[in-house]
């Protein structure tokens, strides 16, 4: 993973590459990544990366693979010969061409798109640590050039998340206990527990996710319901 869906943290994949031995094959999970960062596919080292287009503004529906030359892939579905026989099925011409465009929009804005998120991650931090101490920020810090700033995972102490996230969703906050893939279930994160943190912190995080078109306003706003649901969950 190029860089972690729970607490942005960019992984270190090209040293990894260079300490395999000869001919092994390394897949890169680079969907939190794409579009966010700078992302070289032959400077990485890997075997085959993938990315999706609903992480960088495009359509849902639609995702990369990138093989390097020689790879040889065994489809996990048969039929027609499409895709050089890798997927069948007949293309989504409009989602490829809809994810070519967010692609080059994401990439084009990139710079300026992530002083936003860096601004919006900074503000929410600093107005959480103010408002409803004790909070633990989990994973990389604020403004550490190793992040994909699109993430803020923090643990409320003296709070259950499961408990918090009903009230913040029926306080109108969108977020999670974790990725996007784990919705429905209420079990401990394992990235934070492989993380090693105490067990109070484990089961009183949550993930906030940002956006560009996000305002300084509405980052103010979220805060404020946050610190109020915090308050009445520890109480």
């Amino acid at each position: 993973m190029l860089a972690n869906h729970e607490t942005g943290a960019v992984q270190p994949v090209r040293e990894i590459a260079l300490a395999l031995p000869k001919g092994s094959r390394l897949h890169c999970d680079a969907v939190q990544a794409v579009g966010k960062m700078p992302v070289n596919f032959r400077e990485l080292g890997a075997t085959t990366l993938t990315a999706s287009a609903h992480k960088f503004g495009g359509p849902k529906g639609v995702g990369v693979l990138l093989a390097k030359r020689g790879t040889s892939l065994t489809p996990l579905t048969y039929g027609g010969h499409q895709q050089q026989g890798r997927r069948p099925g007949t293309e989504p011409v409009a989602l490829a061409v809809g994810m070519a465009v967010a692609l080059e929009l994401a990439t084009r804005n990139m710079a300026a798109n992530r002083a936003k998120l860096e601004s919006h991650r900074a503000r929410l931090w600093t107005t959480l640590e103010r408002t409803c101490p004790p909070v633990v920020l989990n994973g990389p810090e604020i403004g550490a050039p190793d992040v994909v700033p699109t993430t803020l995972n923090v643990s409320f102490p003296g709070c259950r998340s499961d408990l918090l996230l009903m009230s913040l969703d029926l306080a109108g906050v969108a977020c999670a206990t974790g990725s996007a893939c784990s919705s429905g279930s209420l079990l401990p994160s394992p990235v934070l527990r492989a993380m090693g943190v105490s067990d109070e912190v484990l089961k009183s995080a949550l993930r906030f996710s940002f956006s560009p078109a996000q305002t300084s306003e509405e980052i103010d706003d979220a805060a404020a319901r946050i610190a109020k649901c915090v308050s009445a969950t520890r109480a």
